[in-house]
């Protein structure tokens, strides 16, 4: 009973003591509301309002400032009353310990002085808003006006520099002073919004001005003075080139100059009427024009000293070739006599000739018109460079053909001296074999020596006709030297394959009344010798034969055999 009482009266407490807290963390939130509340800007906004009602409004600006008043009265009659009653309740809540309403009114509370201090703060920023548009704009009143009246002294000082575009540019600026009395006007009145509308028509018309005061003096002086100077100056210096013996090819530089003349007079109409594009495109032909007959001339004055330096140069260029190619026909006719020239070298060569014939007539007509004073020099420095290029391309083609023939007589010398060595070979040959008594040759050789035999008969009567062909001569020399090459092999082999044939035949002997696998052997390779003439067959069967019952005793005969045969030689 006792630990239920002393249970009872420790909960008793701890509700106590955090009645006690809680009530007193309420009583902190209500004292920080009413310093919320007292940091409102009620007053402020008041004093504004009173400020800005001392300005004149008109128009939408006005509505906006009434708006402001309304929600400014609205506040401080009837918003902040109700927060000061709530504050009451509140604090008399707490006095009372009803807490659980006391916690709600201020809840509530921190809400409403929120919206409230939202409120006030746009009422603020609105009505510094109000004040500083106003603040502009009568300040702007002394600017724009300072700005005219700087615009306009600038007008009448440099009246000269902008020549035709002065009456252009006082009507915009008489439009501007017009746009600017508006404005005065409604600064004045009080309508901001109508004000700031002509505030930013007034700015772009004076950019715009700034902008064509900036242009319209240096575009004057270039349609006035420098594009009229420099078409003067190119009128003199094409007058005095035609007097000094130069020519054009289209020769319109007078047409062109009249041309660009009427161009500087319609540039300044529409820069007197301050259409700047179309000013701009002008110029910008202009110019463009004058450039390029700046070049033309140039470009004869130039060429003319290059052509007189190249004429010369040309000429021995074109002498020398035609030298060259007068050799080489020459040379080609004298070989055409002993040799067929396969690779149309005498029709190239006529090809040269006429190439060369053509360069020279361009280049006697042009020596013509410089001595008879017609000379267009651009053109005939072109003809000089092409005939330059063109004679360099045709040396070489003609070293190429000289080259091709250079080599012929030299090719015949060494196919006679390989027919020579072609017949030796066959001569050896035959010696050789005819030198075994051979009792026959297989068909496949006698085919392969008659075919090399009838080729080198050929080819020694190409080579002694009284006009040969070089290129049928070589290529019958690389089909000849090939099966030359595998008549000799295959004669080695037959000649090899017989003589050790023979020998292990004779080796043989001593064994075949005691062995009758050798006997067999002996009759197989005698048929292959004797009959059927395949001496490497032979050999093979004889050598398998005797490696069996004398391992050892062919590759010893073998060896014996071969340096023999090297000592021979």
């Amino acid at each position: 009973m006792i630990d239920l009482v002393i249970f009872i009266i420790i909960v008793l407490v701890v509700l106590l003591l955090a009645t006690f807290f809680y009530r007193k963390n309420l009583f902190k939130r209500l004292d920080s509301l009413e310093k919320q509340k007292a940091n409102l800007k009620d007053v402020m906004v008041g004093d504004e309002l009173e400020a800005t009602a001392k300005i004149k409004l008109n128009g939408e600006s006005f509505d906006k400032f009434n708006a402001y008043k309304e929600q400014y009265e609205k506040i401080t009659n009837s918003d902040l009353t109700s927060i000061r009653n709530d504050m009451s309740d509140a604090e008399d809540f707490l006095n009372s310990y009803r807490l659980l309403s006391a916690s709600v009114t201020i809840g509530d509370l921190g809400d409403a002085i929120e919206v409230i201090d939202g409120k006030l703060n746009d009422i603020h920023d609105g009505l510094s808003q109000l004040q500083e548009v106003d603040s502009l704009h009568r300040k702007a009143v002394e600017d724009v006006d300072n700005t005219i009246r700087e615009i306009n002294q600038q007008l009448l000082s440099q009246n000269y520099s902008f020549g035709p575009s002065s009456e252009k540019l006082e009507d915009k600026l008489s439009t501007v002073k017009g746009v600017y009395e508006e404005f005065v006007a409604e600064t004045e009145n009080g309508d901001q919004n109508k004000a700031d509308e002509l505030l930013g028509k007034i700015n772009d018309l004076i950019n715009e001005m700034n902008e064509l005061m900036k242009i319209i003096p240096d575009t004057y002086v270039s349609l006035s003075k420098e594009f009229p100077r420099q078409l003067d100056e190119i009128e003199r210096g094409h007058r005095t080139m035609i007097q000094t013996d130069y020519n054009f090819v289209e020769d319109d530089i007078d047409d062109t100059i009249n041309a660009l003349k009427e161009s500087c007079q319609e540039g300044l109409k529409s820069l007197a009427d301050l259409d700047i594009p179309e000013t701009k495109k002008t110029c910008t032909y202009i110019e463009e024009t004058i450039d390029s007959m700046y070049a033309i001339m140039e470009k004869e004055i130039v060429a003319k000293r290059k052509v007189k330096k190249n004429i010369s140069l040309v000429y021995d260029f074109i002498f020398h070739a035609k030298n060259q190619n007068r050799i080489l026909s020459d040379e080609l006719d004298g070989l055409s006599k002993n040799y067929n020239l396969e690779h149309d070298e005498i029709e190239k060569t006529a090809e040269l000739a006429d190439k060369i014939s053509k360069i020279e007539t361009i280049y006697n007509n042009d020596y013509d018109a410089v001595n008879g004073n017609k000379a267009v020099y651009s053109v005939i420095q072109k003809h000089q460079q092409d005939a330059k290029q063109e004679l360099s391309a045709i040396e070489k083609q003609q070293k190429d053909i000289n080259d091709s023939v250079a080599e012929l007589s030299q090719e015949e010398r060494v196919a006679r001296d390989s027919l020579q060595k072609f017949d030796l070979q066959l001569l050896n040959i035959r010696r050789r074999i005819d030198n075994l008594n051979l009792p026959g040759l297989t068909e496949d050789f006698l085919e392969r020596y008659d075919y090399v035999y009838n080729e080198v008969s050929n080819l020694s009567a190409s080579i002694n006709q009284v006009k040969i062909s070089m290129d049928e001569i070589n290529q019958k020399l690389a089909n000849i030297s090939d099966t030359m090459d595998q008549l000799l092999s295959d004669t080695e082999n037959i000649v090899d394959s017989a003589m050790l044939s023979e020998r292990l035949m004779q080796f043989a002997n001593r064994y075949k009344n005691n062995n009758e696998d050798l006997n067999a052997a002996c009759a197989q390779a005698k048929d292959y010798f004797d009959n059927r003439y395949q001496y490497e067959k032979s050999l093979a069967t004889m050598a398998a034969a005797i490696e069996k019952i004398n391992p050892g005793a062919y590759k010893q005969m073998e060896t014996e055999y071969y340096n023999e045969k090297k000592t021979t030689k």
